[in-house]
C-alpha cells in the first residue's frame, strides 16, 4: 500500500486545525473575562469592607482618645487626693501602714522594672546601654526609640509593643491612677 502526498489534503488538516485552536483561544478568553470580572468585583467589595474596617478603627480611636481626655483629670485628682492624704496621715502614727495604702509619686525612679515588660534582662541591657532612669524613656522621641531599639538584640520591638516610652511618662509624672488604669496596678 502506498500513499500519497496530498498537498490540499494537508492545508485542509491545517486549516482545520487552524479552526480548532482559534475555538479553543475564544472559549480561554471568555473564561478568563469572565475570572477577571469576578476578581475585579471581589476586589471592590474587599476594598469597601476596608473602607468600613478603616473609618471604624478611626472612630474607636477618636472615642479612646475622648475616654483619655476625661480620664487624666480625674486620675490626676485621685492622685492628688491620695497624695494629700497621704501627707495629712503621716503626721499620725500609722504613716507606714498609709504610705503602703498610698502609692507614692515617682519622679525619678531608677526601678526600670516597674514598666510592664521589662524584666531583670531588660532592664540589664538597658543599663549597659546607658539608661537608668523613667526620666531618660518618658523624653525619648520616634527617632530616639529607632536607635535604641536597634542596639537592644533580643529585645528589639520590645519598646514599641510594651510601649515603654508612654508608661515611663505617666510614672515619671506621678500619674499613678491613670497608669494603673492603662497598665494595670503598679508592681503586679
Amino acid at each position: 500500500m502506498t500513499t500519497t502526498y496530498d498537498p490540499n489534503m494537508a492545508l485542509m488538516m491545517l486549516a482545520g486545525l487552524a479552526v480548532v485552536l482559534v475555538i479553543v483561544m475564544l472559549i480561554m478568553r471568555g473564561a478568563s473575562r469572565r475570572r477577571i470580572t469576578t476578581l475585579q468585583r471581589e476586589i471592590g467589595r474587599i476594598e469597601g469592607e476596608r473602607d468600613m474596617v478603616t473609618a471604624e478603627r478611626n472612630r474607636l480611636l477618636t472615642d479612646l482618645d475622648m475616654a483619655r481626655a476625661q480620664i487624666r483629670p480625674l486620675s490626676d485628682e485621685v492622685d492628688r487626693l491620695k497624695r494629700a492624704e497621704a501627707k495629712r496621715l503621716s503626721a499620725a502614727p500609722a504613716a507606714a501602714a498609709i504610705e503602703a495604702a498610698a502609692p507614692e509619686v515617682v519622679t525619678e525612679s531608677h526601678d526600670l522594672s516597674q514598666l510592664k515588660g521589662v524584666g531583670d534582662k531588660f532592664a540589664a541591657k538597658l543599663r549597659d546601654l546607658g539608661i537608668d532612669s523613667l526620666r531618660q524613656i518618658a523624653g525619648w522621641t520616634g527617632a530616639d526609640v529607632a536607635v535604641i531599639d536597634s542596639q537592644l538584640g533580643p529585645f528589639q520591638g520590645r519598646i514599641t509593643r510594651d510601649r515603654l516610652v508612654e508608661q515611663a511618662k505617666l510614672l515619671h509624672e506621678g500619674r499613678i491612677t491613670e497608669y494603673e488604669t492603662r497598665f494595670g496596678k503598679l508592681g503586679e
